[in-house]
């Protein structure tokens, strides 16, 4: 019979909906920020940026409102969870029925001109690795915000397999800043900020998620 501590302990490891279920692994959720119930900040979407190829498209939080927003799945490198845990590896894959351009794993691409690690679509799914490193994100609990969560980068090292990898590798957080606005489209785009958040002072977009 498993005891009332190991199932808190189950529970406590995983990533929870908004109705208190854990999160399914292959199964489609919306990505909410709690900003949007003010009518500030609204869906996440995958977008082509401006003067930038049509593919792969970016990530980004629409400006207000959930129009074209896109459900999100989560995929562990971890075949054998059925849930998604809170800190272990996984790929975020946009619906792509919505856009050939918004298909394969969220990664990070540096800009072209500035050099700043942004989220975009066209990473490969699976397969850990040093060559798939840029495709792994977790989840973690929002430090100070309970029922919250933010999606941080920091591949761990039984997943990129290769200790000479980790050690170049910038951690953080993700997060969208008011300065990446942009008038003609709207758009938020989420980036890395390689500053870890304390347990006070947190930077990083929280989300909680809605089943599609």
């Amino acid at each position: 019979m498993v005891s009332s501590a190991t199932t808190a302990n189950n529970v406590d490891s995983l990533v929870l909906d908004i109705e208190g279920n854990p999160l399914e692994v292959g199964s489609f959720y919306y990505v909410r920020t709690p900003q949007s119930t003010f009518r500030w900040g609204g869906g996440i979407v995958a977008a082509s940026k401006p003067n930038q190829p049509e593919c792969p498209q970016y990530v980004a939080q629409l400006g207000e409102g959930w129009y074209r927003e896109s459900p999100i799945k989560f995929l562990p490198s971890d075949p054998s969870h059925k849930h998604v845990h809170i800190s272990s590896d996984v790929n975020v894959v946009f619906n792509n029925s919505f856009s050939a351009c918004s298909q394969g794993a969220w990664q990070l691409t540096p800009d072209a001109n500035s050099g700043d690690l942004f989220l975009s679509t066209g990473g490969g799914i699976g397969n850990p690795s040093p060559q798939t490193a840029a495709n792994w994100f977790k989840i973690e609990k929002r430090r100070g915000d309970p029922g919250f969560y933010q999606l941080e980068y920091c591949p761990s090292s039984n997943t990129i397999d290769a200790f000479a990898t980790k050690k170049d590798i910038v951690c953080g957080a993700i997060d969208g800043s008011i300065d990446n606005l942009t008038d003609d489209h709207r758009m938020i785009w989420l980036s890395l900020f390689p500053i870890r958040p304390d347990d006070y002072f947190s930077t990083g977009l929280m989300f909680f998620f809605i089943k599609a």
